[in-house]
């Protein structure tokens, strides 16, 4: 008895592990389109659980990360910090209203980071940039969809 509920334990533990992610699974994709030898950028993502750490990235270096969304309580926001520039973020919100990386049905949010601003694509390789927001810390920053 006590060997079968050993077995059955481990098996569920294996399994759990091999199925980490029970609801839906996103990724944060972001890339520095900055000039060619400029400063690099700083970036600095949290949520309320994690703390993913700075990552400095030069021209044309792309950062991601990636989780198993919590309904109605997943938020990673970001520090952006290029040179005299300061801007933060929300780049993922699960209460969002309008969801802009759920709208595109396929998990992923690919911001790209360039001189006027930030821009969003809701896919990997990014395809059809929407401007999110410039570098102006009190400007709103929302996809505007054509």
């Amino acid at each position: 008895m006590i060997k079968s509920s050993l077995v059955l334990l481990i098996a569920s533990s294996l399994f759990l592990q091999a199925r980490s992610c029970i609801t839906s699974k996103y990724s944060v994709y972001i890339v520095s389109n900055l000039p060619p030898d400029s400063p690099p950028l700083l970036v600095h993502c949290i949520s309320k659980n994690d703390d993913l750490g700075y990552h400095s990235l030069a021209p044309n270096v792309e950062y991601r990360f990636a989780f198993c969304e919590n309904p109605f309580a997943t938020m990673f926001s970001c520090r952006f910090r290029w040179g005299d520039k300061d801007r933060g973020f929300h780049v993922y919100d699960a209460d969002w209203a309008e969801n802009r990386c759920k709208d595109y049905h396929n998990g992923v949010c690919y911001y790209a980071v360039k001189s006027d601003g930030f821009y969003f694509s809701g896919r990997h390789p990014p395809k059809d940039f929407a401007f999110l927001c410039d570098w102006n810390p009190n400007s709103d920053c929302k996809v505007r969809l054509s």
